[in-house]
């Protein structure tokens, strides 16, 4: 038997590997053969339990092609998913054989927290295969994220480093001169995006001839500045449009060939701002086509992920997704802006309504970590540490204000916990029953009510509620683990931040996000990657998941869902070939295109065959007026038109004064309906004297409470909604709803028409600028 017996030596004579390379393997594959013996001389394994380990993990070099295998071994040690692994290969495959260049770049586009970091280092890997010997990662303008993305790069190349086929460091930590086993080596050198740091990269390879004249492959991570050629920011006085698309050029000239790959969930300034978009030939359409990509592949979205459309779909009541959102009013927002004693002091944090939203999500967040460690105890599993994040204001005063009402707040909920238990139970019973709502709909199981509020006053007693204010890079670093990710000290940590965090930097565990950012212009790309909520997140942590925010910000973030959507769903079906439909009223009230790069994203409306228009969050009129406008209805929407469940046939005059009397009847607070971009899109999808399809109902009794759904899923209803949203259409779709009033719902007293325009099924995704054209 003893030929059936192999050491560490033998293992990697039968991998054509060095003797490191098998420790290596013991240490980090879970998977690999115990030994049977630890003899003197080492570990001895059985060879056939060896042999299918080996083939099972790619590992026998009668498996293997000739060359490093760069990739093959990655996936291997990372357990990289075929999909994701096909869409790898597909990219380095594009990359070897495209013309790419800093205009016309790659493009790898995934979501928001949806491990593109992942994706690229594979890519690299992919590209060392064959034969790119250098690549560069250009990072967002902080050490931070530079630090971060060094220490992923270690940690996934780990195997190649400790066999010195590999080497990564970030260029402004260079090592000397290279030695002749250094330049045998491939070779990873990350860079912020910023001139300084390009400059030393440059500098660099001029005094390393052996790097001079090799393969290389630039990765612009977060690349949604629309390419290397990046727009000056006040964080990196440096930076200058031009300047480094120059440091580009003079690294071509040291290379013989330079591959350029972006990285991004953001890509919009690239794919909606094409050259020719001031050509008065292309005015003669309304499509603008994405012509700057030289390819685009999309990353693959694993089964884990939690993005836009689990926070901002409509959900039936029973699923724990229509629980994630919790609103937070506009004026308590306002108030954690700018310190007023006024408004909040210490002495009624507990009771005061400015602070109302953020002391139910600190104490539903030290609930919601609790809950989860119960139920992480009951499976016999590890408890695990969680976050929350306030991200309210970029400005540092803000914060320390905020910093200052969070402190208030936990100082007297733990005198309370303390001294008067009892004052907390009104609070602690909100978040109970609040949290208990979505557990259950997820199938899990609470503590019992008295179990838990022993143990969230355990908690609040032991010092546990940690806050940390994050506003600079500094700060950002001494926070950090060794995965270069945001540390945890205790089981409930409480982040207080800015900008800063939201450059990509990695915040684990995170179950509470209370955002209140609201400014007068929103850019898509800055306020997706505020959205650190989204991620690979856990069902059980998902179901005591809360996003706090006002409605006027709700609003912007699902403006900005619909439009990411509308974008990936034109890739993903290839629509994109006939491009993303940009349109705008005019001064004379015609429906004209515009130019992509002059529409804000706090001014657009999107639509497409998976969307509705409608508007929502309104009240009814009153009184006599009512009653007149409903009259005029009455005789606009004929009586054989209603609830036959069929579509008629009506002209685009009759849909305008239908649309502008229902208008009359509705009053909306801080967030407005374009009833214009309604009447507009019913202009862009028919010509004059061509007809709409409209479709009425009556009977309708939905409460005002659950009226503000704006995907207009829930309030068309399980049986309308397949009918408009899944049979075939060519026409746009206007839907008149009829519903009941009544104080009892919350509405008025009159009953009222609630309009939803659905575009044709057949249409290409339409973006319409509200604002009009001076």
């Amino acid at each position: 038997m003893e030929h059936d017996i192999v050491g560490i030596n033998e293992i990697a004579e039968m991998a054509n590997v060095s003797r490191q390379a098998v420790v290596n393997w013991r240490s980090r594959a879970s998977d690999f053969p115990r030994p049977i013996k630890e003899l003197a001389s080492g570990p001895v394994f059985r060879r056939p339990q060896i042999r299918a380990w080996l083939r099972r993990n790619n590992r026998r070099l009668d498996d293997l092609q000739k060359g490093p295998q760069f990739y093959s071994r990655l996936k291997s040690y990372r357990n990289d998913s075929d999909e994701l692994a096909e869409c790898i290969e597909r990219v380095v495959e594009k990359l070897d054989t495209s013309v790419t260049t800093d205009s016309r770049p790659g493009m790898l586009l995934g979501k928001i927290q949806s491990g593109k970091t992942r994706a690229f280092v594979g890519v690299i890997a992919g590209a060392f295969d064959r034969d790119f010997d250098i690549a560069l990662v250009l990072t967002k303008g902080t050490k931070t994220l530079s630090a971060q993305t060094v220490s992923r790069l270690e940690s996934d190349f780990a195997e190649f480093i400790d066999e010195d086929e590999l080497m990564v460091f970030d260029i402004m930590k260079q090592p000397g001169t290279l030695t002749r086993s250094e330049l045998r080596r491939k070779i990873v050198i990350v860079a912020k995006k910023q001139v300084h740091n390009l400059n030393r990269l440059i500098d660099f390879v001029k005094d390393q001839p052996g790097l001079q004249k090799k393969k290389v492959l630039i990765v612009d991570d977060e690349a949604d500045l629309a390419s290397v050629r990046f727009v000056p920011n006040k964080d990196d006085t440096d930076i200058s449009q031009g300047v480094i698309a120059g440091q580009i050029d003079e690294l071509r000239e040291l290379s013989d060939g330079i591959a350029f790959l972006q990285v991004t969930a953001t890509p919009y300034s690239l794919y909606l701002q094409p050259e020719n978009y001031d050509d008065p030939a292309a005015q003669t359409n309304y499509v603008y086509k994405p012509k700057r990509p030289a390819f685009t592949e999309l990353l693959p979205i694993h089964g884990g992920y939690v993005g836009g459309n689990h926070y901002f779909d409509s959900f039936d009541d029973d699923d724990p997704r229509s629980h994630l959102i919790v609103e937070v009013s506009e004026q308590e927002q306002d108030a954690l802006r700018k310190m007023d004693l006024r408004r909040i002091n210490q002495d009624r944090v507990l009771d005061t309504e400015n602070a109302a939203g953020l002391r139910r999500a600190i104490i539903t967040f030290v609930l919601a970590a609790g809950v989860r460690q119960w139920q992480q105890r009951e499976l016999g599993e590890k408890e695990q540490k969680y976050s929350m994040l306030i991200h309210n204001d970029t400005q540092k005063a803000a914060h320390s204000w905020q910093n200052q009402v969070i402190d208030w707040i936990r100082d007297e909920i733990v005198k309370a916990a303390e001294e008067n238990p009892t004052r907390l139970r009104p609070l602690f019973d909100e978040a109970y029953d609040d949290l208990e709502v979505s557990v259950t709909a997820n199938g899990g199981d609470m503590p019992p009510h008295d179990e838990a509020f022993e143990e969230f006053l355990d908690a609040l007693q032991n010092d546990d509620i940690v806050v940390e204010k994050v506003n600079s890079d500094g700060q950002v670093s001494a926070l950090l683990d060794q995965k270069a990710e945001l540390k945890l000290r205790t089981p409930y940590n409480i982040f207080v931040g800015g900008n800063i965090l939201d450059r990509g930097i990695t915040i684990p565990n995170l179950i509470a996000f209370y955002y209140g950012r609201n400014p007068r212009t929103t850019q898509a790309d800055t306020v997706l990657q505020h959205s650190r909520m989204y991620g690979n997140r856990g069902r059980d942590d998902l179901a005591v998941t809360r996003l706090y925010t006002s409605r006027a910000v709700y609003d912007r973030l699902f403006t900005i869902n619909e439009f990411e959507n509308a974008l990936r769903d034109a890739f993903e079906t290839g629509a994109h070939d006939q491009g993303v439909v940009f349109i705008q009223t005019d001064g004379n009230g015609r429906i004209r295109p515009c130019a992509p790069n002059k529409v804000l994203l706090s001014d657009v409306v999107t639509v497409s065959p998976r969307t509705l228009l409608l508007p929502s969050d309104f009240q009814t009129r009153a009184g006599k007026r009512m009653a007149d406008l409903q009259t005029k209805l009455d005789k606009l929407i004929l009586p054989e038109w209603r609830d036959t469940g069929e579509f008629v046939e009506i002209n685009r005059a009759t849909a305008y004064e239908i649309i502008a009397t229902i208008e009359e009847t509705m009053e909306f607070d801080s967030v407005k309906f374009e009833w214009g971009a309604m009447r507009g899109l019913i202009d862009y999808y028919t010509e004059k004297g061509e007809t709409i399809l409209l479709l009425a109902e009556t009977g309708r009794g939905l409460d005002r409470a659950k009226s503000g759904d704006k995907s207009g899923r829930s309030i068309l209803g399980p049986a309308l909604r397949p009918r408009i949203m899944d049979e075939p259409r060519s026409k746009p779709a206007l839907i008149l709803l009829q519903q009941k009033g009544g104080r009892e719902r919350g509405w008025t007293a009159h009953s009222f028409w609630w309009p939803l325009l659905a575009a044709p099924t057949d249409a290409e995704p339409c973006v319409f600028a509200t604002k009009s054209m001076s």
